[in-house]
């Protein structure tokens, strides 16, 4: 069983936009009203919640560890998860905090403004996750790192402690980059327990203190493994991903497939879902990148975002194309 922990959130996405508004007070003007030419879109976000679904979606038995509000975003993201047959025993529904939200506003060049309202995620704390589930678990996701403040950093320490010592495979994703960013001096001490590191180039630079380049993502992968992981794979959308294993001389480069994107909210923890998929199944993390990258572009071709996440026989499908 796969054990996902993070956040749940309903996205509403406003795209296609063709100029961002000004502010101009509490009056409509010319410039601060902007006439969208796509709906409104409402879509299942949040790192855990996400990462779950595209994990069911593959075949996946998957619990999600998260909260919501017992409010009507909340009615809609729990029909969403369990359709897609997540186990959301250990997904809470508090009534005195609201689901959490966040309003994406992109124009047609996918540059994009974001809205957060963290709600029901802030409550969220270990307490929260019913002690039989770790037991069960074989893959442990560990997300929302900077949400989920009741579990950051030695609530997630000791889940990752447990899971380790237990033989789960442990994979932790320290994104997104917001509020008070994840340093190397803050977790330092658990990574000894994490045989995966997932995070994007901006987070590895913020992290590591280095360069947003090339030379910046080595030396920042090379501090990782120094201090204990057992891989570290850096997502970097649409030039796909690294890689580099304890042993390794230099990270892999894997290629991500060419696609023409429809957006790029859920790539990467639609990412976080097919590598730990392929894993689980027995490949090589080279291997288990390249399948990830396909699960990845398959969400991001989707009109439905994360809910277009692909079955398996897509994401095959997929990689026997290219």
């Amino acid at each position: 069983m796969f054990l996902v922990i993070g956040t749940t959130t309903l996205d509403l996405l406003n795209s296609g936009i063709p100029q961002m508004p000004t502010v101009r007070g509490d009056e409509f003007t010319v410039d601060s009203l902007v006439f969208c030419p796509e709906p409104l879109q409402m879509l299942l976000g949040g790192n855990g919640g996400i990462a779950a679904y595209a994990l069911a979606r593959l075949g996946a038995s998957v619990t999600l560890g998260s909260a919501i509000g017992q409010d009507p975003p909340g009615d809609l993201l729990m029909q969403w998860l369990q359709t897609a047959g997540v186990d959301t025993r250990a997904l809470l529904r508090y009534p005195t905090a609201a689901t959490s939200t966040t309003t994406l506003v992109s124009d047609a060049v996918r540059n994009r403004l974001a809205f957060h309202h963290a709600g029901s995620s802030h409550h969220y704390a270990p307490t929260d996750l019913p002690v039989e589930i770790l037991p069960q678990t074989e893959v442990l996701l560990v997300s929302a790192f900077t949400l989920f403040s009741q579990w950051r950093p030695y609530g997630f320490a000791q889940l990752l402690a447990n899971a380790k010592a237990a033989g789960a495979i442990t994979a932790l994703d320290i994104g997104p980059a917001i509020g008070q960013p994840v340093t190397l001096a803050e977790i330092a001490f658990l990574l000894p327990h994490v045989d995966y590191f997932i995070c994007n180039e901006h987070e590895l630079a913020v992290c590591c203190a280095v360069d947003k380049s090339a030379l910046g993502s080595v030396a920042g992968m090379a501090q990782l493994l120094a201090a204990g992981v057992g891989c570290v794979v850096i997502k970097r959308g649409a030039e796909g991903a690294l890689i580099q294993a304890q042993g390794d001389t230099l990270p892999v480069t894997v290629p991500a497939f060419q696609v023409d994107a429809h957006t790029t909210v859920g790539a990467g923890d639609s990412f976080n879902a097919g590598f730990l998929y392929a894993l689980h199944q027995g490949n090589t993390p080279v291997v288990a990148t390249r399948f990830a990258n396909a699960v990845a572009a398959l969400v991001v071709t989707s009109a439905q975002g994360a809910l277009g996440a692909p079955t398996l026989s897509q994401v095959k499908q997929l990689c026997a194309t290219f």
